[in-house]
């Protein structure tokens, strides 16, 4: 386990929570259409890089069902942590909850997963001498 990108995931995972618990991100006089939306496509990056740091934080697991099961557990957990969070947020002032968030923040989850496969297939091919 590596304890720096677990570090780096619960402070993640702390800031998402914290900035959904901020009533109503509207400011007075300014409700564009366009602030909306990248407010909503934050979701996308938020939780790509969440998802890759815990799977960094997990990748020294041994290869096999053991490596296999844990990956599996980041997956359900991150996806439960979206949904527990737009849950969240219909307790929040202001806030709303949507499932177009929560496809927005599996969308995230995948690309990280991704993003992690790939680093993953070009290191090995560098330390293969394969490119």
């Amino acid at each position: 386990m590596n304890f720096r990108y677990l570090l780096l995931s619960l402070l993640l995972a702390g800031l998402i929570v914290f900035l959904s618990s901020m009533p109503d991100q509207s400011f007075p006089g300014d409700v564009s259409a366009i602030k909306q939306v990248i407010y909503n496509l934050a979701h996308v990056p938020a939780y790509g890089l969440l998802a890759f740091l815990w799977l960094q934080s997990f990748a020294e697991t041994k290869p096999g069902a053991e490596k296999q099961f844990t990956v599996t557990l980041i997956l359900a957990g991150l996806v439960l942590f979206a949904i527990s969070d737009e849950i969240h947020q219909l307790f929040v002032l202001g806030r709303t909850s949507s499932y177009a968030d929560v496809g927005l923040d599996v969308i995230g989850i995948s690309l990280g997963f991704a993003a992690f496969k790939l680093k993953l297939h070009h290191f090995s091919s560098f330390l293969s001498g394969k490119r």
